[in-house]
C-alpha cells in the first residue's frame, strides 16, 4: 500500500461543519446510536494511530455531505478524506480526556435544534433519507469535538480592557461612521395600491400599522421597519429617503420589488464612533485572532504526537 503522511490542517469550524452520520471506533466507548454501519468496501484509506477509516466509510460520509462518487476531482476527495482524519484525531483526543457528553446533553442540542428550526426532526431528517441515530451519533461527535476545543484553547484565551483600548487607538479610521438613515417602509404590487396608501398616510394612518396591514416585504410584521443603513447599502430606489426630513414621508417609488412608500424615522450624521459603542465588537475580533493562534499551535503539538497514513491510491481507485 502506497502511504504518505498527512501534513494538512483544518480550523475547528471546518471540522465541525461537516455533517458525518457513521463512525468506526476501535475505542471502549461507542457513540450514541453507533451500531454495526454495514458497510461493504473494507479497505483502508487512512489511519489515525492504527485506527482506520475505511473506503466504505469514506464513501459513505462524502455521499452524505451530498458529493457525488464520480463528479468530483480527485484533490476534492482529498480534501475531504483529510477532514475525516482530522476529526478522528480529534474525536480519539476527546475520549484520551475522559471527555463526556451524556444523552441529556445530547437531547438538549436536538430540543434547540427543533426550536430553531420549528421542525419535527425525525420527519426532516427521513424526508433527507438520513437515520435518525446515525444523526444523533453525529451530534454526539460534534459535542464531543465542542468541549475538548473549549477546554484546549477556548478557555486559555482572554482579552483584556487594555487590549481593547490599544487596538481603537491605533485602528481610529477603522471606527469611522457614515450617515445613517432608519427607514420603515410599504411596499404593495401595485402603482393604484401604493398611492391609495400614501392617500391614507398623509391623512395622518399609523405607518407601522398600515405596513402590518398591506406590505408584502418581510419587515411588514415589524411595521416595515428596515433599521439603520447608510449610502449604498440598499438599492439605488432607496436612495430618495436620504433627501427626507425626520418624519417625512416619501413619494411612491418604484423598483423591482413593487412600489414602496418611504418614511424617515431617524437620522445619524457622519461621525466616529466612540470605544463605548465598539468594545464589545473589537473584544470578539481579538479574542478570534488569539482562537485560531492557540488552536494552531494546539494542532500543531497534537498532531505531533499522532501518527497518519494515507492510502491515496485506494481512495482514487
Amino acid at each position: 500500500m502506497k502511504t504518505r503522511p498527512l501534513t494538512h490542517t483544518l480550523a475547528p469550524a471546518i471540522i465541525l461543519g461537516l455533517l458525518f452520520f457513521s463512525c468506526t471506533k476501535s475505542e471502549t466507548e461507542k457513540s450514541p446510536g453507533s451500531a454495526g454501519t454495514g458497510l461493504a468496501d473494507g479497505t483502508v484509506v487512512a489511519t489515525v494511530n492504527g485506527d482506520p477509516i475505511t473506503l466504505g466509510e469514506f464513501q459513505e460520509r462524502f455521499a452524505r455531505a451530498g458529493f457525488k462518487q464520480d463528479g468530483d476531482i480527485p484533490e476534492v476527495k482529498e480534501e475531504f478524506l483529510h477532514r475525516l482524519v482530522e476529526r478522528k484525531m480529534l474525536l480519539k483526543e476527546a475520549q484520551r480526556r475522559r471527555i463526556k457528553i451524556g444523552l441529556p446533553e445530547i437531547n438538549q442540542r436536538i430540543d434547540a435544534f427543533k426550536k430553531e428550526h420549528g421542525k419535527d426532526v425525525k420527519e426532516e431528517l427521513a424526508a433527507q433519507g438520513v437515520d435518525f441515530e446515525k444523526w444523533k451519533s453525529d451530534i454526539w461527535e460534534n459535542m464531543m469535538i465542542e468541549k475538548l476545543v473549549a477546554r484546549e484553547v477556548d478557555r486559555q484565551v482572554s482579552v483584556s480592557a487594555a487590549e481593547v483600548r490599544r487596538y481603537y487607538q491605533a485602528n481610529q479610521d477603522s471606527f469611522n461612521r457614515p450617515e445613517q438613515v432608519r427607514v420603515r417602509q410599504i411596499v404593495v404590487a401595485t402603482e393604484e395600491e401604493a398611492q391609495n396608501v400614501l392617500g391614507r398616510l398623509r391623512k395622518g394612518a399609523d405607518f407601522a400599522a398600515v405596513a402590518r396591514e398591506k406590505s408584502t416585504a418581510p419587515e411588514a410584521a415589524s411595521g416595515g421597519d428596515l433599521g439603520y443603513f447608510a449610502p449604498g447599502e440598499m438599492p439605488a430606489e432607496f436612495n430618495v429617503v436620504f433627501g427626507l426630513q425626520r418624519g417625512g414621508l416619501s413619494d411612491v417609488v418604484k423598483s423591482p420589488y413593487g412600489f414602496h412608500v418611504f418614511k424617515l424615522e431617524d437620522r445619524k450624521a457622519a461621525g466616529k464612533r466612540s470605544i463605548e459603542e465598539v468594545s464589545e465588537e473589537i473584544a470578539r475580533t481579538l479574542f478570534q485572532e488569539k482562537q485560531e493562534g492557540r488552536y494552531q499551535r494546539w494542532l500543531k503539538e497534537l498532531r505531533s504526537r499522532t501518527k497518519f497514513e494515507v492510502n491515496y491510491q485506494a481512495l482514487a481507485q
